[in-house]
């Protein structure tokens, strides 16, 4: 796998963050998920540990994602790099799997 891209995650102070971030890892899987009826961005991909949404990948970083997840393709895997616990930041990887 290859990086496509890396972020921290956007708006993780207003969801499950604060609940979850002593159980994440650094390494740990997340799953993507698309919100193509989020009123604040067709283009949202939300990001989530287990049932838990931390937040979204930045607008600036979604839409080439989101085209490929509403395409029906599942080539993306999310990793958690860093985790600031103080400031509930988390840096995440977006991978492109091999076939």
């Amino acid at each position: 796998m290859r990086v496509y891209k890396s972020f921290k995650i956007a708006g993780s102070e207003y969801y499950d963050a604060l609940f979850v971030i002593d159980k994440l890892k650094q390494g740990q899987k997340l799953k993507l998920k698309l919100e193509p009826k989020n009123i604040h961005d067709e283009n949202a991909v939300a990001i989530y540990y287990k049932k838990h949404k931390l937040g979204y990948i930045p607008r600036s970083a979604n839409y080439l994602i989101s085209q490929i997840l509403k395409a029906g393709w599942k080539i993306f895997e999310c990793y958690v790099q860093t985790i600031d616990k103080k400031t509930l930041e988390v840096n995440v990887a977006v991978f492109v799997r091999k076939k």
